[in-house]
């Protein structure tokens, strides 16, 4: 063996040394570190929860998960053992949004402070709640809320004796076979015409029309985020979503129109005044508005 290797052996051993030597004096000063820092189990949020988001629900789907804090990092109102977070949590809800991976303390839930009645309660008497469903385009983009009123249009193929209807209206009789003359011209005649008017909402998703003379601050959220942006996608979704207060006659019209022809809505005014209307087909589009054509 050479001078040389043999140097070069005794450097690597010594810089062995020295690395493990270094390794063991940081290990040392971490764990001297640790020791002096004091930990405490807390919880976090595992999501963003929405304000108004009970609490119970949150318990339920496990979105508060436990974890490991430094404690002088800590806010002093934590919730730190799941007894707390039961105690906290229950009845109460979300005073303001949460954001995903928050730690959870006990001022960010508050109690409910009006009562909240089941929707089947404030349906008058003879009236009762269907849901229909729109998308953000044909639903107003949203801006209806509870307790608002709208109008349904319905686009559809107007049967032939509709027709017939509207010219009988304008003052014209129809002899059996001129009724077959105009089937023979018109086999799917399509019209767009006011079918309801004036609807109250009762519900838009999860949040019911507020009692009158009863202050609500808070809003009870039911839905859960799902995922990254799935929180505000659940909630365009459910702007969607309209619980209408109808008479049985009114139900059987909505069911029909929303299984048979092409729904739009329109928001009303607090005042609005049912209007009536004839409707619109392919032959009256271009006419002056509330000018009738002669044929």
């Amino acid at each position: 063996m050479g001078r040389r290797t043999l140097v070069l052996i005794v450097a690597l051993l010594l810089a062995a040394v020295a690395a493990y030597a270094l390794w063991q004096f940081m290990s040392n000063v971490q764990q001297e570190a640790e020791a002096e820092l004091e930990f405490r189990t807390v919880y976090r949020s595992a999501d963003f929860i929405p304000e108004g988001t009970e609490g119970s629900l949150v318990i339920s789907q496990e979105r508060a998960v436990e974890s490991k804090e430094e404690v002088r990092f800590l806010p002093a109102n934590a919730i730190g053992t799941d007894e707390e977070l039961r105690q906290v949590l229950t009845g109460r809800v979300a005073a303001g949004p949460i954001s995903a991976n928050q730690i959870l303390t006990r001022d960010q839930w508050v109690e409910l402070t009006a009562e909240i009645k089941p929707l089947a309660e404030r349906i008058p008497e003879g009236k009762q709640a269907i849901t229909v469903s729109v998308d953000s385009v044909r639903g107003v983009n949203g801006f209806i809320e509870p307790g608002d009123r709208i109008n349904i249009i319905v686009t559809l193929e107007a049967p032939i004796q509709a027709i017939a209807d509207q010219v009988v209206s304008s003052g014209q009789t129809l002899t059996p076979e001129e009724l077959a003359a105009i089937q023979e011209q018109v086999q799917s005649e399509l019209i767009t015409r006011y079918v309801m008017q004036g609807l109250p909402v009762l519900a838009v998703g999860k949040e019911i029309r507020p009692e009158e003379d009863v202050e609500q601050p808070v809003t009870v959220t039911t839905v859960a985020a799902t995922g990254e942006g799935g929180e505000q996608q659940q909630v365009e979704q459910n702007r969607g979503v309209l619980t209408l207060e109808v008479t049985p006659e009114e139900a059987e019209r909505l069911v029909y129109t929303f299984e048979n022809g092409s729904v739009w809505l329109t928001l009303v005014p607090v005042d609005f005044v049912p209007v009536p209307t004839v409707g619109i087909t392919r032959d009256t589009l271009f006419e002056e508005p509330g000018v009738q054509l002669q044929p």
